[in-house]
Order: structure tokens, then sequence, then C-alpha cells
């Protein structure tokens, strides 16, 4: 009774942003454009402070965490919708042409996909519009730093299992290429795909029982 409706729930695939989707860190690229683009809306004092929190954290005095919220927290109040459209087309230049033919052939069967991510959301939603896909599990921007979670290890998990149940959907798949993401992979080993070539990642995963891969 239960695989039987469980086949006749809709498939849902999942796929990682940076390093699976992307060949590129999206963050990598969001930092790099960030203070050019507060200069072009007028916000001085924001791209020089957007420079300090960068410097904070090459210099390991910040988390990454703590540099992301404000990096966030400027770049939603200074910046338009279409700078946030330039710069999801400026990271899908780097994506992944073997992913995003794989998440083609399942979305012509029908799969819904879904980008699951610790990137930002405001990003994130873009990227995910731009391709045609059906939603985003990103990280969501708080106005409270100690309130700021990254989706991460168990909380993409969770996230995942709960939209599975509160949409009735099957998990078809689950695109990635972290660590970070073992704790979905092994709740699901026989339909996680791995994304690179060999390496330590790759090591960790095979012991994790997962053998599926897109290099």
């Amino acid at each position: 009774m239960v695989e039987r409706l469980q086949g006749q729930l809709k498939g849902v695939t999942f796929v990682d942003l940076d390093g699976t989707m992307l060949a590129a860190n999206s963050m990598h690229i969001f930092m790099r454009r960030l203070p050019w683009m507060l200069m072009r809306r007028k916000a001085i004092g924001a791209a020089i402070g957007s420079l300090w929190w960068m410097t904070l954290r090459c210099m390991r005095i910040v988390s990454h965490r703590s540099m992301k919220w404000h990096l966030t927290k400027a770049a939603r109040h200074h910046l338009h919708d279409s700078d946030w459209e330039d710069m999801a087309e400026s990271m899908l230049l780097t994506v992944n042409p073997k992913v995003k033919e794989y998440i083609r052939t399942r979305r012509d069967r029908g799969c819904l996909t879904y980008i699951a991510t610790a990137a930002a959301e405001e990003y994130a939603l873009q990227i995910c519009r731009r391709l045609g896909y059906d939603g985003v599990l990103a990280t969501e921007f708080t106005d409270r730093l100690q309130d700021y979670k990254e989706l991460s290890r168990h909380a993409k998990h969770e996230a995942i299992e709960r939209l599975l149940q509160d949409e009735r959907l099957r998990l078809e798949s689950f695109l990635t290429d972290h660590t970070d993401d073992l704790p979905t992979a092994m709740a699901y080993p026989n339909l996680t795909i791995l994304v690179g070539g060999p390496g330590k990642t790759a090591d960790e995963y095979r012991d994790a029982g997962i053998t599926r891969y897109i290099s």
C-alpha cells in the first residue's frame, strides 16, 4: 500500500547550487559584484562597508555567516530588482552543462525541480526563475544576525523533508557536490548523485553508499 501511494506522488529533484548547478561559487561572484553595484546606486558608504566586512572575513576576524548577513543586508537595502537579475545572470554564466542537461531530462518526464542551497534566497530565487524551475529552498534573511541560520547540513535536510511532506512529493533525485549535504545523502543513498570528479568528497560519499556520479 505504501509503495503504491509513493508511486502516485509527484516526483521532485533537488539540486544544490554552488559547485553543482553552478561550476562556480555564487557567494564569490556576489562578493565581487556587490561593491560595484552599490557604487552604481550611489550607496558609497554601503560599498565601503561591504569591502570592510570582506576584509574582516579574509583576516578571519568574523565568521562567514556574519559577513554574509551584513553583505545581504546592504544588498537588500540598496539594490534594485534589476540588480538582482543582473547578479543572477552573471552566476548563470557558470552553469554546469551536464547538470543542466540531467535536470532537463527529469523535467521532460514531469519531475519538479527545486534548488536547495545555503546561498542567499535573494539571488537564488532569481536563478530559479531564469532556469524555469519550480521553487527554491535557500537561506532566508532575518532582521537580527542572531536569528540568521544558513540552510546547510541538517537544516537543509529538514527543509527538504518538510517540503516533501507538505506538498506530498516523492524524492526522485538529489544532486550535490559537498559533504555538507551528507545528512540528506545518507537518508537517500540510492537517490543521491554526486557532482564532480574523484577526491576526498567522492571518497566520503562512496563510504556512505552513494555510487551515482556526474563528472
